[in-house]
């Protein structure tokens, strides 16, 4: 019992710590633009894209399978294109293309962050 209590813990602690980690790396990367982690006064008077959770709405309404869903992210993040976009043209208006994010994050950081945004 002991032994299976302790490998409970030390699972539980190493995705806790994995999580951790990515929501770290969400925040830095995505955070300043899409609302991730703290809210601030400062980030909401400031936000330049949609909030993260309007994100993972539409993405999970167009692609309900979690694996297209992630692609979807990754591949639009890379590469983004008005033919490609899920919200409105009154979102471009607001907010403007997102630029293309392969010169500030990788693709294996992005799916992470991808799973993340689509798990939360």
């Amino acid at each position: 019992m002991k032994k299976l209590l302790l490998t409970t813990l030390l699972v539980t602690s190493s995705l806790f710590a994995q999580t951790s980690e990515v929501e770290a790396l969400a925040v830095e990367k995505c955070g300043s633009c899409h609302l991730i982690g703290a809210i601030t006064k400062d980030k909401l008077n400031n936000m330049s894209a949609p909030p993260s959770w309007a994100l993972s709405k539409k993405v999970k309404t167009a692609y309900p399978d979690r694996r297209d869903a992630i692609e979807f992210i990754v591949e639009y993040t890379m590469s983004p294109s008005e033919d490609k976009m899920l919200f409105s043209h009154k979102t471009k208006e607001r907010f403007g293309m997102m630029p293309s994010q392969k010169d500030v994050i990788s693709e294996d950081e992005l799916r992470a962050v991808a799973q993340y945004i689509i798990d939360n």
